[in-house]
C-alpha cells in the first residue's frame, strides 16, 4: 500500500481552519497528519494564506485529478463503431 494519502475535503477545511487563526505550517500538519510541505504546496497552489477556500482547493484538485487520466481510446463513436464492424 502506497504510504501517500490524498487531502480530503476535512483535511482542506483543517487547512482553512488553521490559515484562518494564522498557525504555522507545522502546526496545521501536525493537526491533520501529514508533512508541513504537504500543507505549504497546498495553501501555495491554491491562493495563497490569504486567498485560500477550501472547497475551491477541492474542486482544483478534482479537475486536476480528471485532466492526469488517460483518455478512454474508444469515446470517439466513428472510431468506435469501425473497430467493431
Amino acid at each position: 500500500m502506497s504510504p501517500y494519502n490524498h487531502l480530503t475535503l476535512k483535511d482542506r477545511e483543517c487547512i482553512l481552519l488553521g490559515v484562518t487563526l494564522n498557525n504555522t505550517y507545522q502546526v496545521i500538519a501536525e493537526k491533520i497528519g501529514c508533512s508541513k510541505a504537504t500543507v505549504s504546496r497546498e495553501i501555495k497552489r491554491n491562493g495563497g494564506r490569504k486567498a485560500y477556500s477550501a472547497v475551491k482547493a477541492q474542486e482544483n484538485y478534482q479537475g486536476r485529478r480528471l485532466k492526469s487520466r488517460r483518455p478512454r481510446l474508444l469515446t470517439d463513436l466513428k472510431l468506435r463503431d469501425f473497430v467493431l464492424h
